[in-house]
């Protein structure tokens, strides 16, 4: 019996070295493959200290108009949208630190770095104020925070369908993570370097498909999803939840998702006389067997916690669009909210 038992844990042994040799090589693989099918730059590596991060511009006047993407998405996601903004002023996105074309941050992210790391950029780069802050989701989020951090700055803001630090969103809109026990979560984060060098977080990020914009060419989505599917950017994204809670455990999602992003965001304050247009989504997806829940929850949203929003500013509007929460069905909204910015920005000198 004991033999059998030998026999058998040998194997076992065999097989987890295997799969060990097997994952890190699929890592190192992928890293070399990431290299080489990089998609060409769009825009310009602005080094702010010892790395860079990614920015382009495009179209000539002032205020310049800040893209500030939801989610850990690249700023070639608003590609299309600020072409059209170009035409009117100088509109610029960028890749906040470990996503897209951006180098890794030397630490996790938190809101104050995404907030000094965009304002170095943009110095360096020779973008200077006033700006009009255009957040999407929890963009909406880190551009309060920016304002708040350089308040001479920033001269108008749009928040587009805006995270907000009191938002529960149903349990069927919860990303997996946030689905998960808390002491699973918590072996997670303690687990990410692991996970990283054996390629686990590669074999997820490229499982993951997300839906380009509208109107995006096949070349432009392919570059879009090659950006999207590199793992830095959801590795980082992991060390910024993990490093904004208690003991490493990630908290249900609340705005943005990270508690950090949220008490920033509730400490920024009033926005004062700036000009502000708080564009919402007046539609919200539900699986089925779920719509009276989505409904609740939009109802608050919509009627609650975007109209907050809009409070934040003695000149601010809310405008309610025919369109789901990512505003894709809706693409002109977002160009004419940020003209109306603009030009009253503009009067106002």
């Amino acid at each position: 019996m004991r033999k059998w038992v030998r026999k058998i844990s040998y194997v076992f042994l065999t097989l987890l070295v295997l799969a060990l040799l097997g994952g890190f090589t699929y890592e190192q693989v992928g890293r070399a493959r990431d290299v080489s099918q990089l998609p060409p730059r769009v825009g310009q590596a602005v080094d702010i200290g010892g790395r860079t991060l990614n920015l382009y511009c495009s179209g000539n006047g002032t205020p310049n108009v800040i893209l500030e993407g939801g989610g850990n998405s690249p700023g070639y996601g608003w590609l299309l949208l600020q072409s059209e903004m170009a035409v009117f002023t100088r509109a610029c996105w960028y890749d906040r630190a470990g996503v897209g074309w951006s180098d890794p941050p030397p630490y996790p992210r938190t809101s104050a770095s995404v907030a000094s790391d965009l304002h170095e950029a943009l110095q360096r780069a020779g973008v200077l104020p006033p700006y009009v802050m255009v957040g999407g989701s929890v963009g909406g989020e880190y551009v309060r925070i920016y304002t708040a951090r350089y308040p001479t700055d920033v001269a108008g803001l749009v928040l587009v369908d805006s995270a907000s630090p009191d938002m529960r969103e149903p349990d069927f809109a919860l990303s997996p993570v946030n689905r998960m026990s808390g002491s699973t979560r918590h072996l997670i984060c303690i687990a990410l370097p692991a996970m990283t060098r054996l390629g686990i977080i590669r074999f997820v990020a490229s499982r993951e498909r997300r839906t380009p914009p509208p109107d995006f060419t096949p070349e432009q989505s392919n570059t879009l999803a090659k950006l999207e599917a590199q793992p830095k950017a959801n590795e980082t994204d992991i060390q910024q939840a993990c490093a904004a809670t208690d003991e490493g455990r990630i908290v249900p999602r609340t705005g943005g998702g990270n508690p950090d992003i949220d008490n920033a965001a509730r400490n920024a304050g009033s926005l004062g006389d700036r000009p502000l247009v708080v564009l919402t989504a007046g539609r919200y997806w539900a699986p089925p067997g779920f719509e009276k829940e989505a409904a609740e929850y939009h109802e608050v949203q919509v009627h609650q916690l975007q109209t907050s929003l809009m409070r934040l500013s003695t000149r601010g509007r809310q405008l309610i669009v025919d369109a789901h929460h990512d505003m894709a069905e809706s693409p002109d909204s977002m160009v004419v909210a940020v003209r109306e910015v603009v030009d009253e920005v503009r009067s106002m000198k």
